[in-house]
């Protein structure tokens, strides 16, 4: 590679890596992807009861997670919580683990090892602990969301965190990376593809109507172009990685390359016999 287009390549990398930092979301890969399910739609009676705000097993992960209560809900609290469940709680499909497409786990069945479940455990279990921690049942809600596929997900809907703005939430994403990169913008981003058709907790259940519905064409718009800023924050990171892949192969060419002094004293024996002399 000619020396004149390593000017070249440095300006892009510059530029590429100038544009990722811009964009707030860094080169940002989570250890896996969230993972949607089977997570089908049930009744009133049938979905409420998992959702074991007082289940002892519940108190006593809180208490794992942010000590001794009473509490007082914080945004650093609630972002803890979330943390807790990204980074503990392992993926296993139901077919994996019951040999069936659909078996809800209550909390408690959640946090007994070996700690796996899928996208409805994970999303039962982080709304109990939300629960638990005391954030009101009108305002945190399990979601089942259809994406016009054969398949559901099912995640989370809150309106605490940012004090009367709803927002929809990945429970297999942490917050941030433990590189303290943040993630769960660009993971949360890529639920408004669904389209809610159920809602509930451990008091409320709805279905076609939900208590955010006016809020919602705005929130998803959003949602929707922070998707798009992530689609070119990876491409971005591509490009990145590209460039100085390009930079790095030709240093290490410069490297092996011998000069013209090395390659006389190699080939001229004439040249050996003086230097001993």
């Amino acid at each position: 590679m000619s020396l004149k287009k390593r000017p070249a390549i440095l300006l892009s990398a510059g530029i590429a890596l100038c544009l990722l930092t811009a964009s707030g979301l860094s080169c940002v890969v989570y250890r896996q992807s969230p993972t949607a399910g089977h997570a089908s739609p049930r009744t009133e009676s049938e979905s409420r009861p998992f959702i074991t705000a007082e289940c002892s097993s519940v108190k006593e992960c809180l208490q794992e997670i942010l000590g001794v209560p009473p509490y007082e809900p914080t945004k650093d609290g609630f972002d803890a919580i979330r943390d807790w469940v990204a980074y503990n709680i392992e993926y296993e499909p139901d077919e994996e683990r019951a040999g069936t497409s659909d078996d809800w786990q209550r909390p408690k069945e959640v946090l007994t090892d070996p700690r796996v479940g899928d996208c409805e455990d994970f999303s039962l279990l982080l709304c109990a602990l939300l629960r638990a921690y005391g954030v009101g049942a009108e305002r945190v809600f399990v979601v089942i969301g259809a994406d016009g596929t054969d398949g559901a997900h099912a995640f989370l809907i809150e309106d605490w965190y940012l004090d009367g703005r709803w927002r929809l939430i990945e429970p297999q994403a942490p917050v941030q990376l433990r590189q303290g990169f943040p993630v769960f913008r660009l993971m949360d981003s890529g639920l408004d593809k669904y389209e809610i058709v159920v809602a509930f907790n451990d008091l409320y259940y709805y279905e076609e109507s939900f208590p955010w519905d006016e809020d919602q064409e705005d929130s998803w718009t959003l949602n929707r172009m922070i998707r798009a800023a992530g689609s070119v924050t990876q491409r971005l990171s591509q490009l990145l990685a590209y460039l100085l892949g390009l930079l790095s192969d030709e240093n290490q060419q410069d490297v092996s390359r011998p000069n013209d002094n090395t390659l006389v004293l190699r080939t001229s024996p004439a040249s050996s016999s003086r230097l001993s002399d």
